[in-house]
């Protein structure tokens, strides 16, 4: 069981939490290298999170469906959609900002060839 909080703001939480309610968000992605950097084990089939809005209130709970390495330059146009981001050129805009500026903390830089952990989920009872 882990808790989850999509989002850097209040107003993204709020947001992204509603967009797992209603169906428009079943994924999501983080970079494996921070992962590993900061000791954080790697998500796996079946886990189940409890997903918490800016509230810190549990909107749902979601089962881990699938996991996959993929290179930030090789990200599929339908994974960004189920991220809940609309569009693949929204997806990358917003990503590529938010990887980026979290990898600067460790003097490292956003490329292609960056992995990224992408999860797929679905809502459970």
């Amino acid at each position: 069981m882990k808790i989850i909080k999509f989002g850097g703001t209040p107003k993204e939480q709020k947001y992204l939490s509603n967009l797992v309610l209603t169906g428009l968000k079943s994924a999501t992605s983080s970079l494996y290298d921070l992962q590993k950097l900061n000791h954080i084990a790697p998500t796996i089939v079946g886990d189940i999170w409890y997903i918490h809005d800016d509230k810190d209130s549990c909107v749902c709970k979601v089962k881990v469906t699938a996991v996959e390495l993929v290179p930030f330059g090789e990200v599929k146009p339908a994974f960004a959609i189920l991220e809940g981001d609309k569009t693949y050129e929204n997806w990358h805009k917003i990503h590529f900002t938010y990887y980026s500026s979290l990898l600067s903390k460790f003097n490292r830089e956003l490329s292609a060839d960056t992995l990224l952990e992408c999860v797929y989920f679905e809502i459970t009872k």
